[in-house]
């Protein structure tokens, strides 16, 4: 639930949030303060990614924290203001130490569309990501189909459907499993 304050183009408030967007209107610049408690927390985002800012006055908790997620095991450190002498040297320190981690592990392996593409999300009705068992009622009648569905580019979806009519059962699926392999190869 989303409105806007009436006395700053700049606030907005969130159920039990609010949100005040600093004077240059960026959307990466913003303090977010809880109204119905006195613990004030502000969230700010640096320019390296991988690093947060952590102000929690109730627990006297400030300073910066490094986060590096690779092959499944996160590596994190806590870098407090007090004991490098300030929030700048802090920042500084965060930063040296973020990339040395990405030295030591290296960039993020970008994963292709074709790796993403064949996920398996949800189960379907087919032990297949990207083929589905599809269903039809036309005219008081069922009509069953083998779908197979993928990408060929970025928001672009193509599917096609053989019938159970026309090809029997097995041989629908293996013309949809067919069709399916096939586009995903020359998925970009």
């Amino acid at each position: 639930m989303l409105w806007q304050n009436r006395g700053d183009p700049h606030a907005f408030s969130f159920a039990r949030f609010h949100v005040h967007l600093l004077s240059s209107g960026s959307p990466r610049c913003y303090t977010l303060t809880q109204q119905f408690s006195s613990i004030r927390n502000k969230i700010m985002r640096t320019r390296t990614p991988g690093i947060s800012r952590i102000d929690q006055p109730a627990k006297r908790n400030h300073g910066f924290f490094v986060r590096l997620q690779r092959r499944g095991k996160t590596h994190s450190a806590f870098f407090t203001d007090q004991r490098h002498g300030g929030r700048q040297k802090a920042l500084a320190a965060a930063q040296k130490h973020y990339r040395k981690l990405l030295a030591k592990f290296g960039p993020p392996l970008r994963k292709r569309r074709r790796w993403w593409a064949e996920i398996r999300r949800r189960k379907g009705s087919s032990s297949v990501v990207g083929l589905q068992k599809l269903a039809v009622r036309r005219h008081g009648e069922v009509r069953n189909f083998w779908v197979a569905t993928w990408s060929p580019k970025l928001h672009v979806v193509r599917r096609k459907a053989f019938s159970f009519w026309k090809y029997g059962s097995m041989k629908a699926r293996q013309l949809a499993l067919r069709t399916r392999r096939a586009g995903l190869r020359i998925m970009q």
